[in-house]
């Protein structure tokens, strides 16, 4: 059997393999990729050359070993490349991240896949768009007090050593402090995180999350930064200009089958990460798919709707899906008659409660929750320790499902009450028909707070696995076993969140009957006031349009340390900002900013950059005033001479020596900067210019300057 499933597994693969060949011929004739006659003419000049491309070997999904391949992201972008352009570009063979780019940068690579475009780097490569893009993540231990990424302010947290993102994060979250560690490595991070060596790490995704969490079972995923990415882009020398038009172009107009690539290397690479079996490997090749039973609605579990299987289960099988690339087809029917299928064989997977008799016919991966069922009543009813303290109580039980037995076994006088379905559970406990009900704690929440049901609490909890399970038919166990793999991947509460926005929203029975009187009264006042309210409408729409603006345009553009305009208005604002005119430019550096960083702290370095800019605002209150960089400021004085500038100069210099700030108990700080200053007559001139003018004059002044033992002195 083995030796003929592997003969049907090597078949498929050389059908699919034909397939795509035939596919890409197909793509190439038809000229799926539009170039310009400069870029065809390139091309034919370069179809013999092989364009080596250098890339990170350890870098999750874009390039990985797989049952003796090397396939990924990476490899089959090459190919498609290779079918749609004409171009042989190969991967390279290379140690490391910084074995590739450095091999790049002395020429020896042509190409560089994966590097993040900087200031610095795009002084020597020309940069693609991202063919794909990773959303940087954030670990933490599961037993720790980091839940969220602002849980790690004040904390120590683990990077990659020259990872952009430690530049980045601050600029994205800036409330955000914490105490950076560095580590060569991704597992020597990770390591170090799972024995309580920093608190969190910090690292882009790729798919490697998943693999980290099954390497390292004590952490958990806590965050995806969206807003911080690592771009796939291609990177080429300057020189060739042509070459990266031509890529560029490439991943512009191939999106959709980019996207469709990515899927696929996903799918295997997560494969990998798992470690499925040979067995287990083949059931997905050769079958793929299974039957999914969804019995009557269970919300917010289960919810059978157009054909879909909706709610926690189902966004739960749908991610299970996702991850390994298993095709769930979905069938709806009695629970009793599912069953019989699932014995059949006609069904494969069924949300059930496991239990000893299931067990003969049914094959149990773990749980997907593990909240175990808690005991509701009225808030005047008695505390309960687990479900011996129900013994002589009315206890609502849903028919069919498995309290009746467990209470009956457990119980010397069980008392139960059977009811149609939860809300009539709910109903009884709340008419005084039953005293106690039995449920899971997250559809109990779901009802008592759709509902509006706030006279009913939690009572108690009990002891018995009440978890939720999918089970398997035992026809089945290489999809049960993959199931099992896959599970402790997918976070619970991420899966019940999505999953309760596609069931129906229950309606709240408390609040209605108030509901219907204040809609009455709310006619007649919409009758008498429909004008008024128009009118005020208006007027509050637009206050709020315009304070959105005003606080959006102060936000963008103002820095929040100094008060002064930032970068962003000084680029895109300064130049064709109104002014009187002569007008001086004047550039200031900061003096001894890294000095007292690292002799008090960032926050003694924050003091002294808002004391020099307390100081300036105070000698120039006219002035249209920025913070450019960290230590770095530009001033606009308006209406003013040359002499006159001059002496404001010379006056700033003295404000700023009879200006004194304590630090710490003993050590006096007062602020210093290099100066210089350019004259703009008109608008005619640019201000960049000016600036430039500015700068050169500071930076002669900073070289002339006498160094100065310290700026810090004895009170």
């Amino acid at each position: 059997m083995l030796l003929v499933a592997e003969i049907l597994r090597l078949c498929t693969r050389a059908l699919l393999a034909l397939l795509l060949c035939m596919a890409g011929a197909a793509a190439t004739a038809a000229g799926a990729v539009k170039l310009s006659e400069a870029e065809r003419g390139w091309i034919a000049a370069h179809q013999k050359q092989v364009f080596t491309v250098g890339f990170d070997p350890f870098g999750g999904m874009d390039s990985f070993e797989f049952r003796g391949r090397r396939v990924g992201l990476l490899p089959a972008l090459l190919d498609d490349m290779r079918t749609q352009l004409g171009l042989s570009l190969v991967p390279a063979e290379v140690k490391s991240w910084d074995d590739a780019y450095s091999r790049f940068v002395q020429g020896r690579i042509d190409v560089l896949y994966g590097a993040n475009a900087t200031p610095e780097r795009e002084k020597i490569m020309r940069f693609t768009r991202a063919a794909w893009k990773y959303p940087y993540t954030v670990f933490a231990r599961k037993d720790s007090s980091v839940q969220t990424l602002g849980d790690l302010d004040g904390k120590r947290v683990g990077f990659l050593a020259n990872d952009f993102v430690l530049e980045q994060l601050p600029k994205e979250f800036p409330n955000i402090r914490f105490e950076p560690r560095n580590f060569e490595d991704q597992s020597a991070g990770l390591a170090a995180l799972a024995a309580g060596q920093v608190d969190g790490f910090v690292t882009s995704g790729g798919g490697v999350e998943y693999e980290f969490l099954h390497e390292h079972p004590t952490l958990t995923l806590v965050a995806e930064l969206k807003s911080i990415t690592s771009d796939m882009t291609f990177a080429v020398a300057r020189e060739q200009l042509l070459l990266g038009q031509i890529i560029n172009r490439y991943i512009e107009q191939r999106q959709p089958h980019i996207q469709q690539l990515a899927r696929e290397a996903g799918r295997l690479y997560n494969r990998k990460v798992l470690r499925l079996s040979e067995a287990e490997l083949a059931w997905l090749e050769l079958q793929g798919e299974a039957v999914v039973g969804v019995a009557e609605d269970y919300l917010p579990f289960d919810y059978f709707h157009d054909g879909q299987y909706k709610g926690i289960a189902g966004a739960t099988l749908q991610r299970i899906g996702e991850i390994v690339g298993i095709r769930f087809k979905v069938v709806s029917g009695p629970f009793a008659q599912l069953i019989e299928q699932v014995r059949a064989g006609k069904v494969d997977v069924l949300n059930m409660a496991k239990t000893e008799d299931r067990l003969a016919d049914f094959l149990f991966p773990r749980a997907i929750s593990t909240e175990r069922d808690i005991i509701v009543g009225a808030k005047s009813s008695a505390p309960v320790q687990d479900v011996y303290g129900l013994d002589g109580q009315p206890v609502a039980v849903i028919d069919g499902f498995w309290h009746e037995e467990y209470l009956r076994k457990n119980l010397k006088n069980p008392r139960i009450v059977k009811t149609a379905n939860i809300m009539e559970s709910l109903q009884l406990l709340r008419d005084g028909g039953a005293a106690y009900m039995i449920e899971n704690p997250t559809v109990v929440e779901f009802y008592i707070n759709g509902l509006g049901y706030t006279d009913l609490v939690k009572r108690g909890i009990t002891s018995k696995d009440s978890f939720i399970y999918f089970g398997v038919g035992k026809r089945q166990p290489e999809l049960a076993g993959i199931m099992d793999k896959v599970i402790p991947l997918i976070q619970f509460d991420e899966m019940k969140y999505a999953g309760i926005q596609t069931v129906p929203t229950l309606r709240n029975e408390a609040n209605r009957r108030l509901l219907m009187l204040l809609a009455g009264l709310g006619l007649v006042l919409l009758a008498i006031l429909a004008v008024t309210v128009r009118i005020v409408r208006k007027l509050i729409e637009q206050r709020a349009k315009t304070q959105f603006l005003r606080e959006r345009e102060h936000l963008l553009y103002t820095d929040s340390l100094t008060g002064f305009h930032n970068r962003n208005y000084f680029s895109q604002r300064a130049e064709t900002a109104a002014g009187d005119y002569p007008q001086a430019i004047v550039v200031a550096d900061m003096n001894n900013l890294k000095r007292v960083n690292d002799a008090h702290g960032h926050a003694a370095g924050d003091a002294l950059i808002t004391l020099f800019a307390e100081t300036a605002r105070a000698q120039w209150p006219q002035a249209d005033a920025f913070r450019i960089g960290g230590d770095e400021f530009v001033f606009i004085l308006p209406n003013i001479g040359e002499a006159q500038v001059l002496a404001e100069l010379e006056a700033l210099k003295t404000r700023c020596q009879q200006t004194r700030r304590e630090l710490a108990p003993g050590a006096w700080i007062s602020p210093s900067a290099a100066l210089g200053h350019a004259m703009r007559a008109s608008a005619t001139q640019s201000l960049h210019s000016c600036v430039a003018q500015a700068d050169a004059r500071m930076y002669e002044a900073k070289a002339g300057m006498k160094k100065r033992s310290t700026d810090l002195a004895e009170p």
